[in-house]
């Protein structure tokens, strides 16, 4: 393993990512933390971004016909 940098646990449990890996995986204020544990036991960690819903917009099709109109009004009944 390649050690690149290290932080430590505060007292609270929280700890800081250090700028190398910030920089190298583009982590941001959008970034979210995943951890895991792979199959050999050992502490896995990823990276990806948070979606919002304008993400998701052409996401998912459907061969059904949209009404705009008719969706807003059932928000409504």
């Amino acid at each position: 393993m390649l050690v690149l940098a290290t932080s430590k646990i505060q007292s609270n449990y929280q700890t800081t990512i250090p700028k190398e890996i910030r920089k190298n995986y583009d982590i941001d204020h959008n970034t979210v933390v995943e951890w895991g544990i792979n199959e050999k036991g050992k502490p896995e960690i990823n990276f990806r971004k948070k979606r919002n819903f304008k993400d998701l917009g052409g996401a998912f099709k459907t061969e059904d016909k949209t009404n705009a109109v008719e969706l807003k009004r059932s928000l409504y009944k």
